[in-house]
Order: C-alpha cells, then sequence, then structure tokens
C-alpha cells in the first residue's frame, strides 16, 4: 500500500462506517468497491479484518433489541456460504477476481435497492445468512441478503441484529480465509491501517442515528456502489 492509498482507504472506511452505525449497514457495501478500485488488495482479507472491531462497537451500543432467534438462524445458514466462498476464491484466477468481485457487489446493490421483502422464516433465515456468507467470504459484503429478510424490524432491533451478525459472521469468514491460505501478514497490516477511520465512523455516527434520512443515504450508498462496482469491471475486463 502506497501513502496515498493508505490515506484514501481510511476515509473511505470513515465514511463507510459514519453510514453503517447511522442506519444499521453499509460500510463494506459503500468501501469495498471504492478500495477494490485503489488497490485490490484491500478485499477481502483487511475489510472483513477491521468489520468486527466496527460491529463491536456497534453491537454494545444497540444491546438490549436484538432478535435471538433471527441472529441464530442467519449465523447456522451463513456456515456453508463460507465454505464455498473459500473454494471458490481458490478456483478464480488473480486476474479474473476483479471480476467476480464487480458481479458480486452488482449483485449485492441490486439485492438491497430492489424493494425485495422475503417473509421472515427459519428457511429463508438460512438461505439469507449461505448468501451472506458466500459473498462475505469472497467480496467482503455479506449485509444485503440478511438485511432483506430482517427488513420488517423496527429500526433498533435491525440494527441490534444486524450487527452481532456482522461480529461473528465477519469473524468466521476471516477465519475460514486464514485456513484457506486467503490471509496473511499484509493483509493484517493493511486492515490495522483502515482502525482510525472505523473508530472515527463509529463515534461519528451515534449522534447522527436520530437524523439521518436512511432512504437517502441509503440510495446515495446505492449509486455510489454501483459506480464503483461498474468501474472495477470495466477495468477487469480491459
Amino acid at each position: 500500500m502506497t501513502p496515498l492509498e493508505t490515506a484514501i482507504g481510511i476515509l473511505v472506511y470513515l465514511v463507510g462506517s459514519t453510514i453503517q452505525g447511522a442506519i444499521g449497514f453499509g460500510a463494506n457495501l459503500f468501501a469495498v468497491p471504492i478500495l477494490a478500485l485503489v488497490n485490490p488488495e484491500y478485499v477481502p482479507g483487511p475489510v472483513l479484518m477491521i468489520n468486527p472491531v466496527l460491529t463491536s462497537v456497534l453491537t454494545w451500543r444497540e444491546r438490549g433489541n436484538v432478535d435471538g432467534q433471527a441472529l441464530g438462524w442467519t449465523i447456522l445458514g451463513r456456515l456453508p456460504g463460507i465454505a464455498i466462498g473459500v473454494f471458490a476464491l481458490s478456483l478464480v484466477s488473480e486476474e479474473r477476481l476483479g471480476v467476480l468481485f464487480g458481479v458480486l457487489l452488482l449483485s449485492a446493490v441490486a439485492l438491497k435497492a430492489g424493494g425485495l421483502h422475503l417473509p421472515r422464516s427459519r428457511g429463508t433465515l438460512l438461505a439469507a445468512g449461505g448468501t451472506s456468507g458466500f459473498m462475505g467470504t469472497t467480496v467482503g459484503v455479506g449485509g444485503p441478503p440478511v438485511a432483506i429478510v430482517l427488513l420488517d424490524l423496527p429500526g433498533p432491533a435491525f440494527r441490534a441484529t444486524m450487527s452481532p451478525y456482522f461480529l461473528v459472521g465477519t469473524t468466521l469468514s476471516l477465519a475460514a480465509l486464514a485456513l484457506g491460505g486467503h490471509f496473511d501478514l499484509d493483509d493484517l497490516v493493511a486492515g490495522l491501517w483502515l482502525l482510525p477511520g472505523v473508530l472515527v465512523g463509529a463515534v461519528l455516527s451515534g449522534p447522527l442515528r436520530r437524523h439521518v434520512d436512511a432512504g437517502r443515504t441509503a440510495k446515495a450508498v446505492y449509486v455510489l456502489s454501483t459506480a464503483a462496482a461498474v468501474a472495477l469491471l470495466v477495468r477487469s475486463l480491459t
């Protein structure tokens, strides 16, 4: 990582962390497409490594409103998705990772922005967890499938359930990546450099929760994520 890439990474993740702390999701959905353009080495290891730090803070802040049943089934469903994701990374050549990232990121945006709503049941929670595990492990963005199933929860319960899901889920994905040889010392260092952005973003998001227009913020995240994912695809295919 060059000093400029590191500075951009900190700033991008600061904005992403502020968004997630305020509305309950969006840190990696916002940050990953941009960071993959800045330097592909940010994805998936470093962003997965730093996400549990953010979600630990948010889990503590939103404690008391967790939907335990939904949390348990989505985490259980995530396990096979993680295994499939690690296997997929071993099959994709390094020069084609950008294409994989771009396609899955556009899929994530489409899932979250498309207005799809699934009934919350054991089956949909397991399926959402599995899809999330695959996407989170391969490109670092696993929130949209689970968020779609939990959309009917009130704001505090939504944030309180998503945060521990990210905390446990990204930790499991990171451990699987390390065991599969897809996370090394360079990834650790790159992730640590993002830490200031995470901490500042988490602090800034606290007072914003009551004032941010979640709908408008989410739309801005979708637009920026889509533009970055398309740019990543174009660059990877040319």
